[in-house]
């Protein structure tokens, strides 16, 4: 298997357990898919750091989207010593904002034997 395979088979169990919190606004449990140090990069617009500013972000980002329909495309994944990174599009069908599209990158660190996401960077191609 080579690494961009290994990446992907690591990542995708974690993706969807997140995906399946998001949808049931589960903040805390949701904050633990990241790093204590994690940075959350809005592309032209803000950067929040830490797990409870990541929290309030969610909540307040899934309070005014509503219900989502996530769908991405164009995935590439690498992989590097204890690093993961995904880049991939992104169109999210919400319940209160329209849809909404763009481009995003993650960057997974493995850290006591699990990996958690040190950053992403979102970046809209519509607000």
């Amino acid at each position: 298997m080579d690494s961009s395979e290994e990446a992907k088979t690591i990542l995708l169990p974690l993706l969807g357990q997140f995906h399946k919190l998001a949808e049931a606004r589960d903040y805390e449990k949701l904050a633990a898919f990241y790093d204590p140090n994690a940075v959350i990069v809005n592309a032209g617009k803000d950067v929040i750091y830490g797990k409870e500013a990541l929290k309030k972000d969610f909540e307040n980002f899934l309070t005014r989207a509503g219900k989502l329909t996530p769908k991405s495309s164009n995935h590439h994944y690498r992989m590097c010593e204890e690093f993961i990174i995904l880049t991939a599009d992104y169109e999210t069908k919400t319940e209160k904002m329209g849809v909404l599209k763009g481009r995003f990158t993650q960057i997974w660190r493995k850290c006591n034997g699990k990996y958690l996401m040190i950053h992403l960077e979102d970046a809209p191609t519509t607000q």
